[in-house]
């Protein structure tokens, strides 16, 4: 039995309200991040004048960060414990957001390109701990409430970003937006180390030798009854294995093969829509002050859309539910684009084409990790989210280039939105094998949100 098999269903502790708190807070501060560059693109175009291929690489920058974080460095989470991933990653996305400002015009882009790399790596590595944390220590009576919250909590930080800071960057410089997030990321990592709990499945994996005694003190403070030993665990098959073979092996091998083939295509389409859609709107109508506004447009309908999943999710098949909001999201992506850039009609049509396109996220974070056991979880989902994550760098380069070789809104959108059909197709494929398979699929598992 699983250490989390014991949270009855009884009134959270402030222990674990404490870790739901924070974990949901990292979350909010992982979607400004992501959304940092597509509000202030207009003005790092105006201030450097780049093209829009040399822009989208600075948008790839944080994808490229976050594939190395997912796959590098969040599978060392499930050696050093989750609550100790945090704080560097935490840290090291503050480090990055202090790279930032110190691009100029004689330097060029290249110091913010450093400087979304790194933020990625601390963003993708997060990912590691915080839905694992929130599955963990949120109690059954609340869990559909936090898993609607954690799902919108990335469009959150977005939509706090592009109302608050967005408005700042015409007067204060879009160097503001990166000092802001340094400062936010410092006071995470602060918080991170002083306030967040570890990991109960990992610490019940007896990976030191005080894991016991580090548990029951954790289970006294959420008024649960200590452990004389550490519960049974999946460890030792994971342990004979290696974590990385037996997330390729078998039938796991071919869940994780699905899964990455959808994020790959669910994430070109997301990132495309995250970084042009505001910066098209705004270009077309030679107007920066429209980003802002436009990214606010898309957290809204971000926000709204993953409330709505998580609720449904909680009640229904998320493996059955996911490809039906992929298939709207194809439809109201497209329609975006075929719209035009004219306002108000983009704030709506976008607002509409997030609400569907931003579940997408929250279906593969809650499908993902409960796919393979405790130890190798971390490395699955970094596995998965990593790989995912050439899409998300594709597609700010290569949509670059396909406006600059003259595609209209229309056209681009259209094809862009395509590859969320795919990614629908692979969940209902999983969900088919799943079906099929003598074993009991596992319940899915909260992780991470940064797309």
């Amino acid at each position: 039995m699983r250490i989390t098999d014991h949270i009855p269903q009884e009134k959270m502790s402030g222990l674990q309200i404490r870790a739901i708190v924070i974990a949901i807070a990292l979350v909010v501060l992982d979607g400004y991040d992501v959304s940092l560059t597509s509000f202030s693109a207009p003005y790092i175009e105006q201030g450097f004048g780049v093209s829009k291929a040399e822009l989208g690489l600075v948008m790839s920058g944080a994808l490229i960060g976050m594939l190395v974080g997912s796959i590098i460095v969040a599978p060392l989470a499930d050696r050093i414990g989750r609550r100790r991933m945090g704080i560097i990653s935490t840290t090291t996305i503050a480090v990055g957001m202090f790279i930032g400002p110190f691009a100029t015009q004689e330097t060029g882009t290249w110091p913010l390109v450093v400087s979304r790399i790194v933020t990625g790596v601390g963003v993708g590595s997060l990912v590691a701990v915080v839905g694992v944390i929130l599955a963990e220590y949120t109690g059954k009576r609340v869990y559909a409430l936090v898993m609607a919250v954690y799902a919108a909590a990335i469009n959150i930080g977005g939509l706090l970003g592009s109302m608050i800071v967005g408005p700042m960057l015409g007067e204060r410089g879009w160097q503001f937006g990166w000092w802001i997030g340094f400062a936010l990321s410092a006071l995470a990592a602060v918080a991170t180390w002083a306030l967040l709990p570890e990991s109960l499945a990992w610490l019940s994996e007896g990976r030191r030798a005080d894991s016991l005694q580090r548990l029951n003190v954790l289970l006294a403070k959420m008024r649960r009854p200590a452990l004389e030993a550490l519960p049974e665990s999946d460890s030792k098959n994971v342990e004979a294995k290696g974590s990385l073979r037996t997330v390729f092996t078998g039938r796991t091998g071919l869940y994780t093969l699905l899964m990455i083939v959808g994020y790959v295509a669910y994430m070109l389409s997301f990132y495309f829509m995250t970084n042009w859609a505001p910066s098209s709107v705004a270009s077309a109508n030679r107007n920066p002050v429209l980003a802002p506004q436009l990214v606010s447009a898309f957290s809204i309908g971000g926000i709204l859309g993953n409330v709505l999943f998580g609720f449904l999710g909680n009640k229904l098949n998320v493996r059955l539910l996911t490809p039906v909001f992929l298939t709207l999201a194809t439809a109201a992506l497209a329609l975006f684009g075929i719209a035009g850039p004219g306002m108000p009609t983009a704030w709506w049509t976008l607002f509409v084409a997030s609400f569907f396109v931003c579940s997408g996220t929250a279906a593969f974070y809650a499908i993902v990790p409960g796919l393979y056991p405790t130890l190798a979880r971390s490395t699955g989902f970094g596995v998965v989210i990593g790989v995912g994550r050439f899409g998300g760098i594709a597609a700010p380069i290569v949509g670059g280039a396909a406006f600059d070789a003259g595609m209209g809104m229309g056209t681009a959108f259209t094809v862009f939105a395509l590859p969320m059909l795919v990614a629908g197709l692979c969940v209902l494929a999983l969900h088919l094998v799943q079906r099929r398979s003598d074993a009991p699929s596992p319940r899915p598992v909260l992780a991470g949100t940064s797309a």
